[in-house]
């Protein structure tokens, strides 16, 4: 296979798609998922599944970048300042949108795996969709930090939520795995995924310290994303909270984390143009035909339970009734992070081949294209920006 000339094709395609989506308003990310689906198997077949297949290291590369991401915005100082507020928040509206999804689906005669798998799945907040929104506009009050803080500390969640979850469901497919080999799974899964990451952290800490040049900083960061990512596949453990750890480490050691932006923004978009372009090629449109109730319950779902959720557990908190109001709408944007837990979930679960990741990417375009709009409605309930 011509590996070589379908990348290509991927990237060239998938940019002309993001550019595409921009000249009709809509975000990029819903451009390169579409034009992904028109190449792919379901359409044309110029990407063919076996393709898909073979460039699977892409998705270890996009997520590890992705949750190391996230991990560089978990700094003590966002604990320490908004911890115990949006930590309630977020933990109370996660499992209320967890329990939302998971039921709707279920009830319309889903099997149970599969509804928790989509239940998890709800919880993810895109940060980079919130992030650059919030760039756009120019926010820094009150409201645009702590939906900030919030959406690190969702995502965190999420994927803590989501190696419980896989654990448990995979020790049910194996009978033989008592209550107790569940626990040491989970620990493992996630005490060692923290460890490893941190040791990564501490290693590329004091590289940073020692002010390397971008070009070779970022050499040594995409081998260790990579190594992160190899360890978590042979020892089973959580891959993204794995490189999260290493990014969480990174920002509470050093100060000049700008180092490692400047390097991520060298990669990320040809990483994240194939990436989501790859995810559109798997979509199924056979299988999408056949789910759209379920699709509606999902989409229904985690906007009831990202809406009134973040209401109800913000009355348990200092925070302003404005604020409480409208985070709900602030974290509807739902992208990369998705993809690559719905990915990783069908790694785990062949049996959910194509339908977990059908739902979600129909999801994915829907909140791209409605999670900003809701946002930034949010931005002027709270008189963050005006309406012109």
């Amino acid at each position: 296979m011509n590996y070589p000339l379908y990348i290509g094709v991927v990237l060239i395609i998938g940019l002309i798609g993001g550019k595409l989506a921009s000249r009709v308003k809509l975000p990029s990310v819903t451009g390169y998922i579409l034009i992904g689906l028109f190449i792919g198997p379901s359409v044309t077949n110029i990407i063919t599944k076996e393709l898909i297949q073979s460039v699977r290291f892409i998705n270890h590369l996009a997520l590890g970048i992705l949750a190391i991401s996230i991990g560089m915005e978990l700094h003590r100082y966002v604990f320490r300042k908004f911890g115990k507020t949006l930590m309630t928040v977020a933990l109370g509206e996660g499992m209320l949108t967890f329990g939302i999804v998971s039921t709707l689906i279920y009830l319309l005669g889903t099997p149970i795996c599969v509804a928790l798998i989509l239940g998890v799945l709800a919880m993810t907040v895109s940060p980079s969709t919130v992030m650059s929104t919030l760039k756009e506009y120019k926010t820094k009050g009150k409201f645009s930090k702590n939906l900030a803080a919030l959406v690190a500390i969702e995502n965190l969640n999420c994927i803590v939520v989501f190696a419980v979850v896989t654990a448990v469901l995979l020790a049910f497919k194996s009978a033989h795995i008592s209550g107790l080999g569940v626990a040491i799974l989970i620990i493992k899964e996630i005490g060692l995924a923290i460890v490893v990451g941190a040791i990564s952290g501490v290693v590329l800490s004091l590289v940073i310290k020692k002010r390397p040049s971008n070009n070779k900083f970022l050499v040594l960061l995409l081998g260790v994303i990579l190594v992160n990512a190899g360890i978590a596949q042979i020892f089973g453990l959580a891959a993204l909270l794995l490189n999260m750890t290493t990014g969480a480490v990174i920002t509470n050691l050093v100060n000049r984390k700008q180092i490692m932006k400047a390097a991520l923004d060298m990669v990320e978009l040809p990483i994240f143009v194939a990436f989501l372009t790859l995810a559109g090629a798997k979509l199924d449109l056979s299988i999408l035909l056949s789910i759209g109730f379920i699709e509606i319950a999902y989409v229904l779902g985690r906007l009831s339970g990202k809406i009134s959720g973040t209401y109800i557990f913000s009355k348990f908190t200092d925070l302003p009734n404005k604020t409480g109001k409208n985070l709900g709408l602030a974290v509807t944007p739902q992208a990369g992070v998705v993809i690559g837990l719905s990915v990783i979930a069908e790694q785990k679960f062949p049996e959910m081949a194509g339908t977990v990741t059908g739902i979600v990417l129909t999801g994915v375009i829907f909140f791209e294209v409605v999670g900003p709009l809701l946002l930034r409605r949010a931005l002027v309930n709270t008189n963050e920006i005006f309406e012109n």
